[in-house]
This record gives structure tokens, C-alpha cells and sequence, in this order.
């Protein structure tokens, strides 16, 4: 196949990685912990575990701001158990998407760096079936890290998709969990690159919640 997925991750790996994890000193900078990175085969898609289904939660006082980092709300889509706002550039080459969401059944109790490993395994496994569906799809992961920003855990990605007729498309990915709710930000663009988008997609994490700061003073 033609499919380059680079980097993929095994859930175990990441669990591993979080629960031996020394607590950080506070008084010492958030030190960035680098994933570890793994080349597979389709052969192996099968092998980390699907996170269970988000319980149900009330998002409804989330407020969805018209703008977010300069991008313009295009939509939203809303279930029992999550919420997607779409933003989207006035010449629509750039699309940005925000995510609401609950902690699976049982992750209550979870330690909330663990939980975002483990969500992050997750989101990131269905990218790669999705490239592993057509061989002329091809996913390039060049970065992903998990570290602290602003006092939350942080999942953190910057990617590269490939889909036949299309042009390169650079993407970021990142998922954060505030007050037990999943944060995940999805950036793409066929102009700009996945650090630019990573950046992006933080500074319109920062302005979201400081949407709801505003709307709760």
C-alpha cells in the first residue's frame, strides 16, 4: 500500500507512558513528554482498543462564540453526548473545528493526563483508518506531544493529509479535558503549516474559554 502512516501509537504505550510518569515540581516549567513514535502496517489497526462511549452530559452552557482566532462560525452540530462548532475562513481554505464532550462511563476517576492520553489514542487511530481505506490516502504525523498548557493536560498534533484529487492538506490536533469535559480542536488548511495551525488552534482554545469566562462574570 501506498499508505504512510507514521508514528502510530499503541493506547498501552501511551497509558504506560502516563502512569509511570513522575508528578512534575511545581516549581519547575511544564516539561513536554515526547510520545513515542512507531511506524505500522495495516495488519495492525486492529490492536489498540476503541474508547467507550461518552456518557451523556449537558453542554448546552458552553457559549459558541461567532469568532474564533479570526475564523467565522459556519454551523454546529449537537447530540446527548457532544458538541462540534465549525468555523470557517471567508474564502473557506481554512477550517477549524471545536469539540465538545463527556468522560466515558468508568473515567471518572481516571487521572486526567491518563484521560487524555487515552482520548488522544483514540481520535488519532480513527485518522489512520481512514488513510488505511484507500491506498492513495496517505497520513504523515510530524510531531504529537502530551504536556501541560495553561494547568490542563494536553494532547498536541501536527499532521500532513494526502486524498487522491486533492492537494496536500497540513492539519493539527489538539485535546485538552477542563471540569471533566473533552476539549479537542481540529485546524486544517491547504495554505498555511501544521505549526502555524497547532498555534492556531491554541490560541482559539484560549479565546473559548475565555468566551465563557465572560458570559459566567
Amino acid at each position: 500500500m501506498n499508505v504512510k502512516v507514521c508514528y502510530l501509537l499503541p493506547l498501552i504505550a501511551v497509558l504506560g507512558l502516563v502512569s509511570c510518569a513522575t508528578q512534575p515540581n511545581r516549581e519547575q516549567p511544564p516539561t513536554a513528554l515526547k510520545l513515542p513514535k512507531l511506524s505500522t502496517e495495516s495488519s495492525d489497526q486492529q490492536r489498540l482498543p476503541v474508547t467507550p462511549t461518552a456518557q451523556a452530559v449537558d453542554l448546552s452552557h458552553f457559549q459558541a462564540p461567532q469568532h474564533l482566532a479570526g475564523l467565522k462560525l459556519d454551523g454546529e452540530i449537537s447530540t446527548q453526548r457532544g458538541r462540534t462548532l465549525h468555523y470557517r475562513s471567508e474564502d473557506k481554505k481554512e477550517q477549524l473545528s471545536l469539540t465538545l464532550s463527556g468522560l466515558p462511563a468508568g473515567w471518572d476517576n481516571m487521572p486526567a493526563q491518563r484521560a487524555v492520553a487515552s482520548y488522544y489514542s483514540e481520535v488519532r487511530q480513527r485518522r489512520v483508518n481512514q488513510a488505511l481505506q484507500d491506498s492513495a490516502n496517505a497520513l504523515t504525523i510530524v510531531s504529537e506531544t502530551l504536556l501541560d498548557l495553561e494547568g490542563q493536560p494536553s494532547a498536541q498534533a501536527q499532521m500532513r493529509w494526502v486524498e487522491k484529487g486533492r492537494p496536500i492538506q497540513n492539519q493539527s490536533l489538539l485535546v485538552t479535558l477542563i471540569d471533566g469535559v473533552y476539549i479537542r480542536i481540529n485546524n486544517a488548511s491547504y495554505q498555511q503549516s501544521p505549526r502555524w495551525l497547532l498555534q492556531h488552534g491554541k490560541r482559539a482554545l484560549a479565546e473559548f474559554k475565555a468566551a465563557q469566562k465572560a458570559v459566567g462574570s
